[in-house]
């Protein structure tokens, strides 16, 4: 995850005034809010989310879901590029 400082208001930009959206992703911790204005968040979770919600009807189970899966695949990733660098040194 890569986590960014924002405002709230920022966030609420983002998705297109869309505070519901914002409201719900504090409540599942996809934004964690840093007082009354800040937020620190993965963008592009954020923007995953939005797509899920608004472009795909998904409900906040299958959002939860794909969003669990987003991080699983990257996590994935990064251990998949730490052996083949550590092959790599050996070669």
């Amino acid at each position: 995850m890569t986590a960014t400082r924002f405002t709230y208001q920022r966030l609420v930009d983002l998705v297109d005034g869309d505070q519901e959206l914002i409201a719900r992703l504090v409540d599942e911790g996809v934004i964690e809010r840093r007082g009354d204005d800040r937020a620190v968040v993965d963008v592009d979770r954020v923007l995953v989310a939005r797509t899920l919600w608004r472009d795909l009807d998904l409900d906040w189970p299958g959002i939860e879901l794909v969003l669990r899966l987003c991080d699983e695949l990257a996590g994935a990733r990064r251990r998949i590029a730490e052996l083949e660098a550590a092959l790599g040194k050996r070669g």
